[in-house]
């Protein structure tokens, strides 16, 4: 059932995409530092779209790149930790007071 939502949203979607570049098909002029670009203002609007999809995936890889870092060094921090504390309890506990 999921999954038919699913594919229906998507055709939804779609559909609204392609109504929209049917009525926006005014073509504009891009001025940027290299050159200019004359495109329909659809197709700016979807590679706008697209870059910032990019541009926020490689910021949130970024992010989870070093989070994953501190989660190995938290760890191998942890390892050693345990070991230490399973090395403490194999030591026979002396009591000062006995002679």
């Amino acid at each position: 059932m999921r999954r038919i939502i699913t594919i229906a949203i998507f055709i939804v979607i779609f559909i609204l995409g392609i109504s929209f570049s049917a009525i926006n098909m005014t073509a504009v002029t891009i001025n940027y530092y290299l050159g200019t670009v004359t495109l329909p203002l659809s197709i700016i609007i979807v590679l706008a779209i697209v870059i910032g999809i990019i541009l926020g995936t490689l910021a949130l890889l970024a992010g989870s790149m070093g989070l994953r870092y501190e989660n190995r060094r938290l760890n191998r921090k942890l390892s050693i930790s345990e070991q230490e504390i399973d090395s403490l309890r194999i030591l026979p506990i002396k009591d000062p007071h006995q002679v």
